[in-house]
């Protein structure tokens, strides 16, 4: 039996692996939720957290699988002082978009926790531990490596996702991470939301505080930057990516980005510019 096919070329792309293990002490636990233009999987081995995605909470267990695409809003939520010990790999998809569509293009908040059966679980794991310890040097086994795990990874986004998304979230949180996710454009201060729902500001704070591990504010905050970096990668202005995205005030809207994302608007804009074939 013949097998013939065709090796498609790729593109030189970015990959980062790190096997991490974060203490109660570590500043990491206070870490700011994650908007970056990388895919990112996440591999949980020992900690008890939950994963924030989109207006979706997931409770993680030993050997379960988070992916985020490019500027899908994530961060990870620590429920005890527990070790958490985790590999975490970040790649680059822009220089091939074919290669990598099976995770751009699935819907965003969706698909994103997979929970392989228990033998490809530890098969996986094996990966995982063999790409954090390989040789730098011995680019063919890492990529032969790095492969594999996407391979899991597509398995696992059509056969093992995990569908319990947002069991730990009461219902009127649920509506209210909906409603901020649909108008956040339109909404100027945490008061709007508190009047919307019939909730006062302190329940409101308590809420995201307890399930989310950050405030109202933030949250609004981080999906209004969110948006305006999806402008800017499409290049519009700063000013089209400041107005469009809900930010009133201009100045404020410079500030907030920079300490966000250690650079100013116009700065990260020109660098995805320059990125850019």
């Amino acid at each position: 039996m013949n097998n013939n096919f065709v090796m498609e070329s790729v593109n030189p792309f970015f990959v980062n692996v790190s096997k991490i293990n974060v203490t109660a002490s570590n500043a990491e636990r206070k870490t700011n939720p994650h908007i970056h233009e990388y895919c990112e999987i996440y591999v949980n081995v020992t900690g008890n957290v939950s994963f924030v995605i989109e207006k979706n909470i997931y409770s993680v267990k030993s050997g379960d699988i988070i992916i985020t695409k490019p500027y899908e809003y994530h961060h990870c939520v620590y429920h005890d002082d527990s070790d958490h010990l985790h590999y975490w790999i970040m790649f680059s998809v822009e220089e091939n978009p074919e290669l990598f569509k099976f995770l751009t293009e699935k819907k965003s908040g969706h698909g994103n926790h997979i929970r392989l059966s228990e033998e490809k679980k530890q098969k996986f794991l094996t990966h995982c531990e063999r790409l954090t310890g390989n040789d730098p040097e011995n680019r063919i086994s890492a990529m032969a490596i790095f492969y594999k795990i996407l391979s899991y990874i597509g398995e696992g986004m059509e056969k093992y996702k995990v569908s319990n998304m947002n069991t730990s979230l009461p219902k009127n949180l649920k509506n209210i991470l909906d409603y901020i996710n649909k108008n956040f454009a339109s909404i100027h201060t945490i008061n709007e939301i508190s009047e919307q729902f019939f909730i006062s500001i302190s329940t409101l704070e308590r809420h995201f505080n307890k399930y989310l591990s950050m405030t109202p504010k933030r949250y609004l905050e981080d999906k209004k930057l969110q948006n305006a970096c999806l402008l800017l990668r499409q290049n519009a202005s700063v000013t089209e990516a400041c107005f469009e995205s809900g930010f009133d005030d201009y100045s404020h809207f410079i500030t907030i980005f920079k300490k966000k994302f250690d650079v100013t608007p116009l700065k990260y804009k020109k660098s995805i510019l320059t990125e850019k074939p």
